[in-house]
């Protein structure tokens, strides 16, 4: 008789523990480790007047986000989460909010370094400006932009550019 519901039994066990996963798995932040630079808008909701003062400034400086490849993050307790224009399940945005520290009733902003560190835990008014300078002070930042200059240089002063004939 045991012989014959055993396989049942593991079946169900192995069911259970794969919806055990993947309710658990936090988001792995791994992923963008020496790639992207993380920013975490914690808010209870959008309505939230620190939340939405940097959101309005983050989507007028798109480009100057994207130049420091920042991946936004936008953890909400009362509304949809995202990571950039990617939702994210509940269950995710609570595991963020775990892994920072931050309660659902509160404000936050937290910048990731792509070294994987935190380079700003704050609980008030955050200004974008402040933090794309935190940013720009930062060496591997200083690097990137020292190649970027290179780069540019290197295509303006290249031979096969058109020249103009006013």
């Amino acid at each position: 008789m045991f012989k014959a519901i055993l396989p049942a039994i593991i079946i169900c066990l192995m069911s259970n523990a794969n919806r055990l996963h993947a309710v658990e798995t936090p988001m792995d932040l791994s992923q963008f480790q020496w790639k992207n630079r993380l920013l975490f808008l914690f808010a209870p909701n959008r309505s939230h007047p620190l939340f939405d003062a940097l959101q309005k400034s983050i989507a007028i400086e798109q480009a100057e986000v994207a130049d420091r490849d920042l991946v936004v993050f936008v953890i909400l307790e009362s509304g949809p989460s995202r990571m950039d224009m990617t939702d994210l399940d509940s269950q995710v945005a609570q595991s963020l909010r775990d892994k920072f520290d931050v309660r659902g009733d509160q404000f936050a902003v937290i910048l990731v370094g792509k070294d994987g560190g935190i380079k700003l835990n704050q609980q008030d008014e955050t200004r974008l400006d402040d933090i794309f300078g935190l940013i720009d002070s930062m060496p591997m930042r200083r690097e990137e932009m020292r190649q970027k200059s290179r780069i540019s240089e290197s295509v303006n002063a290249s031979p096969d550019k058109p020249t103009s004939t006013d």
